[in-house]
């Protein structure tokens, strides 16, 4: 009847963004459970960047883990996300050439709170060694953040092998949802 046919529709419609992130998940180097689809990028941007600031405090009354690093040539609606982000939470973006990120990390040390880059620029099609950027990050003891809307779907992402804290993307590029498709958002098994 109708009452079962409701229940039957209910039951495999509401787990479907851990059920869509799972299948996501096996793209990116993650495991199912890191990965839901909801929202868009920029939402799913925003909520990555304010857990990775609140992860990251000020510790003993030092102004440390001040600071957002983006890259200038970056996807311009990350770096609107990204400097509302700052504002609100009362950290500093500071943006540099692609060149420089590395650079930029070791010498910020423990003023750095999270980086946000995208795996694959979407200008020139640079890729950024997300393994060794990551590193370089959490050895100031800074979080990673990547945006795999130009990656997710072209290139093999490994996720948990890079040791990425956050990562977001969207799904309607390269994993082929079209216009309207939700977005994904990966969070390291250590930070869930």
């Amino acid at each position: 009847g109708f009452f079962p046919g409701i229940v039957l529709y209910l039951t495999q419609w509401y787990p479907a963004p851990q059920r869509v992130g799972a299948r996501i998940a096996q793209l990116i180097g993650a495991q199912p459970n890191q990965v839901v689809v909801c929202d868009s990028t920029s939402v799913n941007l925003f909520k990555v960047l304010v857990s990775a600031l609140r992860l990251r405090p000020a510790t003993s009354g030092q102004p440390t883990r001040r600071v957002i690093l983006g890259e200038t040539g970056n996807f311009p609606t990350d770096m609107y996300v990204a400097a509302g982000v700052a504002a609100l939470m009362g950290v500093e973006l500071l943006c540099v050439d692609a060149d420089a990120v590395e650079d930029t990390i070791a010498s910020l040390g423990d003023r750095l709170a999270v980086i946000t880059l995208t795996e694959v620029n979407y200008k020139t099609g640079r890729l950024h060694d997300m393994r060794r950027i990551t590193s370089a990050a959490h050895a100031v003891g800074a979080l990673a953040c990547w945006d795999l809307a130009h990656s997710a779907g072209t290139l093999p992402v490994a996720l948990n092998e890079c040791g990425a804290d956050f990562a977001v993307g969207c799904g309607y590029k390269y994993l082929n949802g079209g216009p309207g498709a939700p977005a994904f958002v990966f969070v390291a098994q250590r930070h869930l």
